[in-house]
């Protein structure tokens, strides 16, 4: 999946997500609430007003503590409001950037065939090729392996197809589902990574049902493992989750990336 396709998802996300918000304005109030800052003394104290507009003019009425039902529910509007107005702003660039992205895939510089790979990847003709090199590779359940990621293989959820797709745009080079002996117990770690400027090797896992109580034994078992083997999260090990409502965001992916390696 690439970037344009991240955004369009993301666009029918937010046109989704303003109509539901727009939907329980419409059974509010018509007024908004409004603050202003009260003097007593040497101190100023937050007043709430409900504020509406007859013939183009303010016109406000003071909600006392007897009013505070109705002062929560005015800033839930406000808080809608301005929720709306977010999206609606972030729905606007996004549809200025599918309208006007051009996308130029410059991965082919980095196939195997291309003579620009060695200038761009490495000057080690062994660093250069790690990546395709036979590697100890996990065989177990290939009936999940359903999503194509971008050196021809298939992974096993669109997450790691993102997360294969940003360090193959970058020129990093990585194995998927490599089987290390991690703390006396064989893995296979979701990617392992080399840095292109130090060939230093970075571990990266990917929890993606964080939400199935099933697989919290299984993050567990493995970060118990890695930790001991002194593996650290943000040091020489990246960790990323997910569940059904917390998708893995890609601009965080690129962030990380460029942390570790660019």
């Amino acid at each position: 999946m690439n970037h344009t396709e991240i955004y369009i998802e993301r666009k029918l996300e937010l046109e989704a997500s303003i109509k539901k918000l727009e939907s329980k304005l419409a059974s509010m109030p018509k007024e908004t609430l409004v603050c202003y800052k009260h003097k007593i003394g040497d101190k100023k104290y937050p007043q709430f007003y409900k504020q509406v507009m007859k013939n183009g003019h303010p016109q406000r009425q003071y909600l006392s503590h007897k009013n505070i039902a109705e002062a929560k529910l005015l800033a839930r509007k406000l808080y809608y409001s301005q929720q709306i107005a977010d999206m609606k702003n972030e729905l606007s660039c996004i549809n200025y950037y599918i309208k006007n992205r051009v996308v130029t895939d410059p991965s082919a510089l980095l196939s195997l065939g291309s003579p620009y790979r060695k200038l761009l990847v490495n000057n080690d003709a062994v660093l250069a090729n790690w990546e395709y090199l036979p590697y100890n590779k996990s065989t177990d359940h290939p009936e999940h392996l359903t999503v194509p990621a971008p050196k021809g293989e298939f992974v096993r959820s669109k997450s790691e197809s993102n997360i294969a797709q940003i360090l193959y745009s970058h020129g990093i080079p990585y194995r998927y589902e490599e089987i290390h002996d991690i703390y006396g117990y064989p893995m296979a770690t979701d990617f392992t990574v080399m840095n292109p400027k130090t060939g230093q090797i970075i571990l990266w896992e990917h929890f993606g049902r964080c939400d199935d109580p099933g697989y919290q034994s299984t993050v567990d078992f493995k970060m118990y493992r890695y930790i001991r083997d002194g593996y650290l999260p943000g040091v020489n090990f990246i960790t990323t989750y997910e569940d059904s409502k917390h998708p893995l965001d890609f601009v965080l992916v690129e962030e990380i990336i460029k942390k570790f390696f660019l």
